[in-house]
């Protein structure tokens, strides 16, 4: 998309219930293998890296609920819109008994200030849509037949708007960013692969799978 000159600008959307439910027990599996975990959060770090280097504007629409690394991509885009009803954003790692190491404590903080992403990073409770867009976490919510349209209709003002302009105001907002990533993001990887596999790690999967409330004492 980056490379593809007829690409101006880009809109990401999910088909089903969600945009992006969470990650799977296979994957808390693979967090238990430092080996296999190390090539987990390299992807994640070089999807990281490639939403703040894509120059072209990006619009995210969300229906149902955003978590994990499927929410930090959505709030990676510059403009985010969700379903005003059913819309919601989840961090979702305190539900694995780890520190947020996606990106989320690169994302949140940026969006909404260090207090309220404290206050979601630290329980992972969703943030409705209308909170969402309140706090300036997202761009606005929507109803669900207004997504689309409304995602098309900023895609079409950018796609014909100054093009190298656009490029450059991205890359100059995206510095916010780049200047904390590499600090904030490899401090967060390193916490959340330390406490992977970890007592309390064990606990929080075992308790998703049960479905019931974990037990850390």
């Amino acid at each position: 998309l980056n490379h593809d000159d007829d690409v101006r600008a880009i809109i990401f959307k999910a088909e089903g219930r969600h945009f992006a439910s969470g990650g799977e027990f296979e994957m808390f599996d693979a967090m238990k293998d430092q080996k296999r975990n190390q090539l987990l959060y390299d992807e994640v770090r070089e999807h990281i890296w490639n939403m703040l280097d894509l120059d072209k504007p990006t619009i995210s629409i969300v229906q149902g609920q955003a978590a994990g690394m499927g929410c930090q991509h959505a709030l990676l885009c510059d403009m985010c819109f969700a379903e005003e009803e059913k819309g919601r954003f989840v961090d979702g790692h305190m539900f694995m008994g780890v520190p947020p190491g996606d990106g989320g404590a690169l994302v949140w903080p940026m969006l909404i200030g260090v207090m309220r992403a404290k206050r979601y990073l630290f329980t992972s409770d969703p943030c409705p849509a209308k909170e969402a867009e309140r706090i300036g976490l997202i761009t606005g919510a929507l109803p669900a037949d207004k997504l689309m349209p409304t995602a098309m209709e900023w895609a079409t003002r950018f796609a014909n708007g100054p093009t190298h302009a656009l490029k450059g105001a991205k890359a100059i907002l995206n510095q916010w960013y780049r200047i904390a990533a590499p600090a904030v993001f490899h401090y967060a990887q390193a916490l959340q692969m330390g406490a992977s596999g970890k007592a309390e790690f064990d606990e929080s999967v075992s308790a998703l799978k049960e479905k019931r409330k974990p037990k850390y004492r």
